[in-house]
């Protein structure tokens, strides 16, 4: 090979070749490499402020819900508490007994709900609701025609009736007084007052003692917590003539009790203050 060409292949060659890049790191990977550093500064600052966040929120999520639960328990406490005192308030309603000789408490309340067109106290509803129920399945329609009485109203009711035995009967005001009590009680004398009584009708107008209707609430009322409060038989024990349409409530297993003592409620009260 002539000199020329060789010069010629060396000049071509160094033209071609790149010089190797000085050992080291290139400018784009140091601003990388910079970034990253800067980021996980930043990082490392934010990530405890970040868990410290967390377990502040915890803390009070934790805080709330045990004060939540300890509010929800004090609350069921009182509330049984209340049930309870409202059951012995009930015990003691249930076996009430008014009469003649036995008014209402001058502080006496009930709590009255509409029902069939009559009021009632509130305690009796469900019950009610049951007799009736079930003696629609057994084919009997039970009519309610009285349920709570005012006292105003009870008061004229018994005037009423002492007008007319005066009229009727010849008696003098005291005796037709004393006469009407036995079966139009004075206000405050009668259980309708209460909201815990209710009388039943016929729907065909007939005797309701020689009615279906009658002889099914016999026989089922003490299931549903009601009693034939004026029995034949026991005028003596109630002061009161036989009734058959007068049901009171008065629990059911008190009713219970009461049918299988063969006791009206007066019986069965002294029955009970005698075991005390």
């Amino acid at each position: 090979m002539k000199k020329d060409e060789i010069i010629s292949v060396k000049s071509t060659l160094g033209k071609t070749r790149k010089k190797p890049e000085p050992k080291g790191r290139k400018h784009n990977e140091i601003n990388f490499n910079e970034d990253n550093t800067e980021g996980l500064r930043k990082a490392m600052v934010i990530l405890p402020i970040v868990i410290i966040g967390i377990i502040v929120v915890a803390l009070i999520v934790g805080i709330n819900q045990y004060t939540s639960t300890l509010a929800g328990m004090n609350m069921s406490s009182e509330t049984e508490s209340s049930t309870d005192e409202a059951k012995c308030l009930d015990d003691k309603k249930l076996l009430m007994i008014v009469s003649p000789d036995s008014p209402l408490p001058s502080d006496y309340k009930t709590d009255l709900i509409s029902y069939d067109g009559q009021r009632v106290d509130s305690g009796i509803l469900d019950d009610l609701k049951k007799m009736i129920e079930a003696a629609n399945r057994d084919g009997i329609s039970l009519k309610i025609v009285e349920g709570y009485v005012s006292a105003e109203v009870q008061h004229e009711r018994y005037m009423d009736e002492v007008r007319q035995l005066m009229a009727r009967e010849g008696y003098g005001e005291a005796r037709a007084m004393e006469e009407a009590e036995k079966t139009v009680p004075m206000e405050d004398h009668s259980e309708l007052q209460s909201g815990l009584a209710v009388r039943f009708g016929s729907l065909k107008g007939s005797d309701f003692e020689q009615t279906e209707e009658y002889r099914w609430l016999f026989k089922n009322s003490i299931k549903y917590g009601f009693i034939l409060r004026y029995p034949e038989g026991k005028e003596l024990s109630t002061d009161f003539s036989f009734d058959p349409t007068h049901f009171r409530y008065v629990g059911i297993e008190n009713a219970s009790r009461m049918r299988s003592l063969n006791m009206t409620l007066d019986e069965y009260v002294t029955y009970l203050n005698s075991r005390d």
